[in-house]
């Protein structure tokens, strides 16, 4: 089903989990043809893209890296060509980020710098799905 964000069950889960090691978040996501940016946000009137506005929203991922209490590491991004198997779900792109724990990606979630940049994302996307994958144990 489409969603923008986790439910609270999904979220209380992602938190109590005990794995301690790396993350890997598997994102498929669907933009809006133009950015919905809420009224008081300051791109309101920039008409840009929803692809464009997540863009944005990237490039302060991109700033977040670089803080070890982060640690997130952009694997792979790619927008999505065709479907040899399935395609039920018209995704246009796939962005693959790798977290040392869940609890750094957590400490991002929280931070003031990704809350600043968070509004590029839920201007841009129509709506997403959200993997997490970790290695085996």
């Amino acid at each position: 089903m489409p969603a923008l964000q986790p439910t609270t069950d999904q979220m209380r889960s992602f938190a109590k989990d005990t794995h301690d090691g790396p993350i890997v978040m598997v994102n498929l996501l669907k933009f809006h043809e133009r950015a919905q940016y809420k009224a008081d946000d300051p791109e309101r009137h920039d008409g840009i893209s929803g692809e464009a506005a997540y863009d944005r929203y990237c490039a302060g991922l991109e700033t977040l890296s670089s803080d070890p209490d982060i640690g997130l590491k952009i694997l792979y991004t790619g927008n999505v060509h065709s479907f040899l198997i399935g395609g039920d779900e018209d995704w246009d792109r796939v962005l693959v980020v790798r977290y040392p724990s869940r609890q750094h990606m957590l400490r991002m979630m929280r931070d003031e710098r990704y809350r600043d940049y968070h509004r590029h994302r839920e201007a841009g996307l129509k709506h997403q799905d959200l993997i997490e994958t970790r290695p085996d144990s």
